[in-house]
């Protein structure tokens, strides 16, 4: 793989990162919600999850995974369920996301990190994209199809990552001075419940 290839994934991967998607609202409303460090860590989950992609790729196990038909539907009905479930937790949780001085069960922010590599790893529509791009990346007269492959997928991983990061503290920063509101923390709750019932219904459709 040489450096002209390398170059050429990492900005066409700057360029879809920047662009607000799906894992951008996720990104984005959590640092809202809750604050930087829950964003980030939704930015870590997201991250790690591409290499969970990139190994499907390297084996071929995604084209396996799109020619059986109900395989592919059963990873978005359960993907979506997964998203359905979170909107009805954050249902039903308190309409308060303000920092506390000492993290409780609830605020630990692994669990955020678990919630975006679960939705990563669960969204067929990051396997289809990835199946898409990826070849047109990859030289298989330059040897080692699996070493350009995961060469590829830690550029991603590392953009992605940096991107999302800079969405949280951005989106932090720009609504820190509301957290104390009642009616704007009952606002984010509604927020989020909307970012993971669209998530749902986009992975479906």
């Amino acid at each position: 793989m040489n450096s002209e290839t390398v170059v050429s994934f990492f900005f066409t991967m700057l360029a879809l990162s920047v662009a607000p998607g799906p894992d951008v609202m996720y990104v984005l409303s959590t640092s809202i919600a809750k604050g930087k460090k829950y964003g980030i860590a939704a930015a870590i989950g997201l991250s790690c999850g591409l290499l969970f992609h990139t190994t499907l790729i390297a084996f071929g196990i995604s084209a396996i995974i799109l020619n059986i038909p109900w395989l592919f539907t059963g990873i978005k009905i359960f993907g979506a369920l997964y998203l359905l479930w979170l909107a009805y937790s954050v249902f039903k949780s308190d309409a308060s996301f303000q920092l506390k001085t000492k993290e409780t069960f609830v605020d630990k922010s692994w669990k955020n990190i678990f919630q975006g590599l679960i939705m990563n790893i669960l969204n067929p529509k990051v396997m289809l994209f990835f199946l898409a791009l990826f070849p047109t990346f990859i030289n298989a007269q330059a040897g080692n199809v699996k070493m350009q492959v995961y060469t590829l997928g830690f550029i991603a991983l590392i953009i992605a990552f940096v991107v999302f990061c800079l969405y949280a503290v951005l989106a932090s920063w720009l609504t820190k001075f509301l957290r104390e509101s009642t009616a704007f923390n009952l606002g984010l709750k509604w927020v989020q419940i909307i970012v993971f019932v669209s998530l749902a219904i986009f992975m479906l459709v």
